[in-house]
């Protein structure tokens, strides 16, 4: 059975270290999975820290302002703790902003799939540009899907890239160089190279226009096509992304 896992940002404990955490992962801990003292935990804060912990105790605190219910606060012991390096290959998903709650679905399965970082593509066929309320709301998702799959890293939410941005970062001579890969039926079969540094590129709906897709093979992107159907983009997005670490992580290493 698989340890309950604690999502601490702000942490970052050395065996031996007694934490004391209050708020929603503490009630959590008591009222939902019904823990007790003695039981094992696992502690992540999405910049590469891995512990374990063992509940020492819980206690009940009075709430902030009248009228407040006490809340819990739990008492861990740190009994292990490591700093994991970030996956590789690094994929970065700059992909079309999809609508309603769908951008939600998008940025959990990428972050289970492995992708490293998400932002918003600009291209001339983009149609929803999302506000700080729902940028605020992808990070939110991020962490929490960080905490539930396992991830040392939580996945990175960016700012909105345009497309040119995108193809410069990958041309030759760039520094740092990224390889490019653009999503579209019209191309290939994705060939891995062994890049440590990789950028998906998926367009809106409707796809990426003609004219943006020879200024990517002028570019040097790799086009490849990663499915035999036509995807909404969040399909496609967490589709190609899972080919492609896939591909890359099965690649022979010299």
């Amino acid at each position: 059975m698989a340890r309950h896992r604690l999502f601490l940002p702000d942490a970052d404990p050395e065996p031996g270290t007694h934490l004391t955490i209050a708020g929603q992962e503490a009630h959590h801990a008591a009222r939902v999975k019904r823990m007790a003292p003695g039981d094992a935990l696992e502690l992540l804060n999405g910049r590469g820290l891995r512990a374990l912990g063992t509940i020492q105790g819980f206690d009940r605190e009075p709430g902030q302002g009248r009228g407040a219910k006490p809340e819990w606060v739990l008492r861990v012991l740190v009994t292990s703790a490591e700093r994991e390096a970030p996956l590789q290959p690094r994929l970065r998903v700059l992909a079309g902003v999809p609508k309603g709650p769908h951008l939600e679905e998008m940025i959990d399965q990428l972050s289970q799939v492995g992708a490293a970082a998400w932002s918003p593509l600009v291209t001339t066929r983009t149609v929803v540009s999302p506000r700080s309320g729902k940028m605020l709301k992808a990070e939110r998702i991020a962490s929490e899907s960080a905490k539930q799959c396992g991830r040392a890293w939580t996945m990175e939410i960016g700012e909105p890239v345009p497309l040119d941005d995108a193809l410069a970062d990958g041309r030759q001579g760039a520094r740092p160089a990224t390889r490019v890969i653009v999503a579209d039926a019209s191309g290939g079969v994705y060939e891995p190279d062994g890049s440590p540094d990789l950028t998906l590129l998926i367009g809106p709906e409707g796809g990426f226009a003609e004219g943006e897709l020879e200024a990517a093979r002028r570019a040097d992107a790799a086009v490849c096509r990663f499915g035999v159907h036509v995807m909404r983009v969040e399909t496609a997005a967490v589709v190609a992304a899972g080919i492609i670490l896939d591909a890359e992580r099965r690649r022979p290493r010299p």
